[in-house]
């Protein structure tokens, strides 16, 4: 089945991590930019980029189209990886973002239209899917950085499948 991050998500090299490297990396981002580095992480298909900006709780709750939903870091880590390896590429342009940032409180949230584009394929047999993805999520504040701690992806409207070529 196909994952869909923001992030799908959106979601995005990669590589075992050690277990000194899991979870949020420090950074001086503002909650705009988490959420535009994880996209730009996600189409880059990075996944140690994503994972340095999101949270790795063992109850964390995500849910992304087709069903599926990741309780926990272990999960979303593998669909990530098996993500990355079935396509050649991916663009994810960022429609519109719009965030409410609480920094007294320490959690900011989101909402974010996506054109998530998987590239499968190559020459005659490129396959190009189109996913316009809605989203929402919440970022917090830990230990002075913001990170990505949940979110929640539907469709805007229907998926496309076009053949290259």
């Amino acid at each position: 089945m196909k994952l869909r991050v923001l992030l799908s998500m959106i979601w995005l090299g990669f590589g075992s991590l050690a277990s000194a490297e899991v979870g949020p990396a420090p950074h001086n981002l503002s909650p705009r930019q988490v959420m535009e580095a994880v996209v730009q992480a996600n189409e880059n298909m990075d996944y140690e980029g994503m994972s340095r900006l999101m949270a790795h709780d063992d109850d964390i709750v995500n849910y992304t189209i087709f069903g599926l939903n990741y309780v926990g870091w272990e999960k979303l880590e593998r669909d990530l990886k098996k993500e990355f390896a079935t396509v050649e590429r991916l663009e994810i342009p960022i429609l519109e973002l719009k965030l409410w940032v609480h920094e007294e409180k320490g959690y900011a949230w989101f909402s974010m239209e996506i054109d998530y584009i998987r590239y499968m394929g190559k020459g005659a047999k490129e396959i190009k899917d189109i996913m316009p993805l809605r989203e929402t999520g919440l970022l917090e504040k830990r230990n002075g950085e913001w990170i990505l701690v949940s979110w929640h992806e539907s469709k805007r409207k229907r998926f496309k499948t076009l053949k290259s070529r």
